[in-house]
């Protein structure tokens, strides 16, 4: 059973990935305006943080989300045009779909990973 579970966790890491990167590059202008991409990149980072990551893992997988997030707010605010300015418009649009869809895919894990690393923190005895 736990290795049915250990599976699904990594499908799931690797479906947001994949997801992430069609849904950034075909999902909409620089946002992902397809409801299902949305929908299965929360979904995916749900499981992501439920079944993937260990106690161990938790403060690199926490500070990657962190910094994940961050770049995807920047991104929106247009933090990522002047990087791209000598580029092409649509290159620029899709790196920033891309980056702001990691960022929906790493948000949910990183809320169930830091909740599960309160609770780890607060058991007595350890």
């Amino acid at each position: 059973m736990a290795k049915a579970l250990a599976l699904v966790g990594k499908v799931a890491f690797v479906v947001g990935v994949v997801i992430a990167i069609i849904g950034g590059i075909w999902g909409g202008e620089s946002l992902p305006e397809k409801g299902w991409v949305i929908w299965i990149l929360l979904i995916a980072g749900i499981v992501i943080g439920l079944l993937n990551v260990t106690a161990k893992e938790a403060p690199t997988v926490l500070a990657a989300a962190v910094a994940l997030i961050v770049l995807s707010v920047w991104g929106l605010t247009g933090g990522l045009v002047p990087v791209f300015e000598h580029a092409n418009e649509t290159l620029a649009n899709e790196v920033q779909g891309i980056v702001y869809c990691f960022g929906l895919l790493m948000a949910p894990a990183a809320i169930i990973v830091a909740i599960k690393a309160v609770i780890a923190t607060a058991k007595p005895g350890d």
